[in-house]
């Protein structure tokens, strides 16, 4: 699987022309069968930094702080804690 996410070249077409290849360094490929897996998997750890951090709005006990579907991502921030996520070291996010 790691081979088919390194060593990755790519470019993007625009109205017929296209860019020289580039390389990738993150993402997930679209169209790729495994791709909705690790986005999952990579949401998930994103969504359990998050709870773990106390950033995000919760419902009772239950964190509410990012919502998702397919490949859309909200980060939600309630108004007592949206100054401390500016804070948040860059591992968290």
């Amino acid at each position: 699987m790691l081979n088919f996410y390194i060593n990755n070249f790519v470019r993007v077409s625009w109205s017929g022309y296209f860019c020289e290849y580039f390389s990738t360094k993150n993402g997930v490929k679209q169209g790729g069968e495994l791709s909705p897996v690790v986005f999952c998997v990579y949401l998930d750890e994103l969504f359990h930094a998050l709870s773990a951090a106390k950033v995000g709005c919760y419902v009772g006990d239950i964190f509410v702080g990012a919502l998702a579907y397919a490949d859309d991502l909200v980060l939600l921030l309630c108004g007592k804690c949206w100054p401390y996520a500016m804070l948040m070291p860059p591992s968290i996010l």
